[in-house]
């Protein structure tokens, strides 16, 4: 595009601030038996929100505490009613959860569509357009066909829920695009799938091992503490392996979501890093372990200025973008949006 101007995203936001914010947040919730979470869950994410600025604007968090508490309050009798039936009745309690998960598309778009539709940016609300259909397809179906094909599919898979989330998405009335296609997704998995190799590869040499030295004749307690010391070296290398595959997946997942989401004349640009967001997971656990668990907040602003810290926008105007996107909502729509708007907070 030409005269493009890049807009970074700004997290201005202290884990000292969020700290006193998420201790009370957490003494309310406990007081009033968790009452008070759907309270927690507003305060923090407007405090996120506020806090995350683009061209020296904030987003704003618009749903009410009562509209989370009714879907935690759903949530909460959908558990107890299962827990009670799977006691003494467990064939009532296999029906409930067979329920749920055939209903899971359904809860994933209106939780998506009450997440956009509670977000806004300079006076416009975003929104979310996806259908049930196409959920289940990428959310119920390609996952039992990743598991069946071993994994093989898992690329296609990855693609199809990044396509579907980053093509339904609406700003004002202005629909996302999404210009990515499968195959950088194969070169995501295939490298991980070389990481995982790393751990496999040690259980395997134990094995081979084993089978040398019982070959060679060696005592029997000899090959056992061999062994036995290389199985675990295979764990701990597997488990460390474990965070260097999510953040490597999600850094790069991160990058061809926002790499090819398109809004009209607006495109972005991540730089997410995988190492990066290793460094960050393995630091915060360590933290929050020695502070046993004071240090989550602080974790969380890292996370959030981090990935604030490498999304740019690009594009010829916003402001101006901002201006004729609210210029040409319909109003009619836009009420008869909210009259009939019976979407629940899930969490």
């Amino acid at each position: 595009m030409n005269n493009t101007k890049n807009y970074p995203f700004v997290f201005t936001g202290t884990g000292g601030e969020y700290f006193r914010i998420w201790i009370v947040n957490i003494a309310l919730t406990i007081i009033t038996l968790g009452i008070y979470s759907a309270w927690a869950k507003v305060r923090t994410n407007r405090w996120f929100y506020g806090h995350t600025l683009l061209d020296n604007s904030p987003f704003s968090y618009l749903a009410t505490p009562m509209q989370i508490l009714k879907g935690r309050l759903i949530a909460a009798a959908l558990l107890i009613i299962y827990s009670i039936t799977s006691s003494f009745a467990p064939a009532i309690a296999a029906l409930i959860m067979l329920a749920i998960m055939i209903a899971s598309p359904w809860i994933i778009v209106m939780a998506l569509r009450f997440a956009a539709r509670q977000s806004a940016y300079r006076g416009l609300k975003f929104n979310f357009t996806g259908s049930v259909g196409e959920a289940a397809l990428v959310y119920l179906l390609l996952p039992v066909v990743s598991m069946l094909s071993l994994g093989l599919a898992l690329p296609y898979t990855a693609y199809r829920q990044v396509r579907f989330l980053a093509s339904n998405y609406v700003y004002g009335e202005t629909p996302t695009t999404y210009e990515g296609s499968l195959k950088p997704f194969w070169g995501v998995y295939l490298s991980a799938l070389a990481l995982l190799l790393i751990p496999i590869g040690f259980f395997a040499y134990s094995a081979y091992s084993a089978y040398q030295l019982s070959a060679m004749g060696m005592p029997k307690e000899f090959v056992i503490a061999s062994i036995t010391s290389l199985i675990i070296i295979g764990v701990i290398s597997f488990y460390l392996m474990i965070p260097i595959l999510v953040a490597f997946i999600q850094a790069r997942k991160a990058n061809l979501y926002y790499n090819h989401l398109v809004l009209k004349n607006v495109r972005f640009h991540s730089t997410q890093r995988a190492r990066d967001l290793v460094w960050i997971f393995i630091s915060n656990l360590i933290l929050i372990a020695i502070t046993f668990g004071l240090f989550i907040p602080f974790a969380a602003v890292r996370i959030a200025r981090y990935r604030s810290e490498h999304l740019v926008v690009i594009s010829d105007d916003l402001a101006s973008f901002a201006t004729q996107a609210r210029e040409s909502m319909s109003a009619v729509g836009a009420e008869i949006s909210d009259l009939f708007d019976m979407d629940i907070g899930i969490a």
